[in-house]
């Protein structure tokens, strides 16, 4: 009887970090690093990802598109806008959003805003 072995997780890909492009600064304020995959371990992901921070009491412009989306708030509060509907968020909230729903993240808590977002194609409608 011979034993199978399940192959071992390599070693060197565990724990490597993600690189991020250059930080750009948007027209309202935003600063975005684009997540780049294609340096890391992960060439191939079926999402792109970015990092962005909103100034204490600046907002993002009004977004919407075709793709589908979360956002993870990593630090600071404030106030999501997702089709008129507002709620607070803050560290740790996660949020989705539909393909075409329009929204708007506010830093009106007095803090700076920390959000990943992830975002991948939606299916045909």
């Amino acid at each position: 009887m011979t034993t199978h072995q399940a192959p071992q997780f390599q070693a060197e890909a565990t724990g490597v970090l993600v690189p991020f492009g250059p930080t750009e600064v948007e027209p309202d304020g935003v600063s975005v690093a684009e997540a780049d995959f294609a340096r890391s371990v992960f060439p191939r992901v079926p999402f792109e990802a970015a990092r962005f921070t909103v100034p204490a009491g600046g907002t993002s412009s009004p977004d919407q598109h075709a793709v589908q989306e979360i956002w993870v708030v990593h630090a600071g509060s404030g106030t999501l806008e997702v089709d008129g509907e507002r709620t607070l968020v803050g560290p740790g909230s996660m949020v989705g959003f539909a393909s075409r729903s329009v929204h708007e993240i506010f830093a009106d808590q007095g803090e700076d805003l920390v959000v990943y977002s992830f975002w991948w194609s939606a299916p045909d409608e």
